[in-house]
């Protein structure tokens, strides 16, 4: 991903994909998808930051994946 724009979600992202510890990698994803809510909420036009949108929306899928594979 490229880091051009805010990393503010990017970060608990990957460290979610790398985690193994259950409690960390549950707080993990929670703070990502916090985190990705977040962002979206400061796009004022939806045609904004398309690039960043699609990169949030496949980080969304891994997370989901994530919880309900390795969490649960």
């Amino acid at each position: 991903m490229p880091d051009s724009y805010p990393t503010s979600w990017k970060e608990p992202y990957r460290q979610a994909l790398k985690e193994s510890d259950e409690q960390k990698l549950t707080e993990l994803v929670q703070a990502a998808e916090y985190a990705i809510a977040l962002r979206l909420q400061e796009f004022e036009n939806p045609a904004d930051h398309h690039k960043e949108r699609i990169e949030m929306k496949l980080a969304a899928a891994d997370l989901l994946v994530i919880k309900t594979y390795k969490l649960g």
